[in-house]
C-alpha cells in the first residue's frame, strides 16, 4: 500500500514515522495498551537530538505516522504540541547515553506490571527467555519527573536492551523500532507464562544456568529481534484493515 507521506518529511524520516506508528497500532492490537499513558519514541534519522513521540491525550491506535510529535532533547515539542514530562525524561535518557538506540519502547502491560513487582523478577521458565536477551531491573522512584533519575536508569540498563522498571512496567531499546518492539513483544510474552505458571501453585521448572549460556549464544545466528518478524507483523496489520501507520 503506498505510503502518502502528508507532512512531506525526508523519505528515512517518512520511514521511520511508519514504523513507529505501526507499533503502536501493534500495541493496540495485542492489548499492551494503558490508555494514552505510556510511550514509544524514536529518533529521527539525520537529526541526532530529535526524536518522535506520540502526541499527548491519544489512544494508540490514533497514532499515526503524520501526527507524531517531534521532540528535542530539551525537552520541547518542536511542532508546538504539549510534551508528556515523564516520557520525556525516560526516552531522553536512552538518546542522550547511546547514540546505537533509535527507539525506545516503554510499556505498562499487565503481565509485564506483574512482574515489575515481583522481587525475583523474570525467570528463565520458556525459551522466549532468550529473545530478549539480558534483563536489567531499576527501583522504581516516584513519577518520572526528576531529571536527576536519568543517570540511574541508565547505569542500571547498563549494556542491556530490555530493562524491568519496577512497579510501573517495562523498557526495551533497539537500534530499530522492529528490534525495540519485537523484544518488548517477547518480554511482555515471557512475563504472561511466568505469571500464569507461578498462577498454578506448582514449583516452576527453570531452564538450568549451562542451557541459558548456550542458548544465549546460539539465538544470536537468528539475528536481532524484529529481523524476521517485523514484516509479518506489518502484513498482520493491513490483513486486519488497519493502515493508520501508512498516513
Amino acid at each position: 500500500m503506498k505510503k502518502s507521506n502528508p507532512r512531506g518529511c525526508d523519505d528515512a524520516e517518512w520511514q521511520v514515522r511508519c514504523d513507529l506508528a505501526a507499533a503502536f497500532q501493534l500495541c493496540h492490537h495485542f492489548d499492551f495498551c494503558d490508555l494514552v499513558w505510556t510511550h514509544l519514541s524514536a529518533r529521527v534519522p539525520g537529526e541526532k537530538e530529535v526524536f518522535l513521540l506520540n502526541p499527548s491525550g491519544c489512544l494508540f491506535d490514533e497514532v499515526t505516522a503524520s501526527n507524531l510529535i517531534k521532540v528535542d532533547i530539551d525537552g520541547h515539542a518542536l511542532d508546538g504540541q504539549q510534551v508528556n514530562p515523564a516520557a520525556f525524561m525516560i526516552h531522553s535518557a536512552v538518546y542522550r547515553a547511546d547514540d546505537r538506540y533509535n527507539c525506545t519502547v516503554h510499556l505498562h502491560g499487565q503481565h509485564g506490571g506483574a512482574i515489575s513487582a515481583l522481587r525475583e523478577g523474570l525467570q528463565p521458565v520458556h525459551n522466549f527467555y532468550f529473545a530478549i536477551g539480558d534483563v536489567a531491573y531499576h527501583d522504581y522512584e516516584g513519577f518520572a519527573f526528576r531529571d536527576d533519575e536519568r543517570d540511574r536508569l541508565i547505569a542500571n540498563l547498563g549494556d542491556c536492551k530490555a530493562m524491568i522498571l519496577r512497579n510501573h512496567g517495562t523498557l526495551t531499546v533497539g537500534e530499530t523500532v522492529a528490534a525495540a518492539f519485537v523484544r518488548a513483544y517477547y518480554i511482555e510474552k515471557l512475563s504472561e507464562i511466568q505469571i500464569a505458571a507461578m498462577s498454578s501453585g506448582q514449583e516452576l521448572i527453570l531452564i538450568p544456568d549451562k542451557i541459558c549460556r548456550e542458548d544465549k549464544e546460539a539465538i544470536k545466528r537468528f539475528g536481532e529481534p524484529g529481523a524476521n518478524e517485523w514484516q509479518g507483523l506489518l502484513r498482520l496489520l493491513l490483513r486486519q484493515g488497519i493502515d493508520s501507520h501508512l498516513r
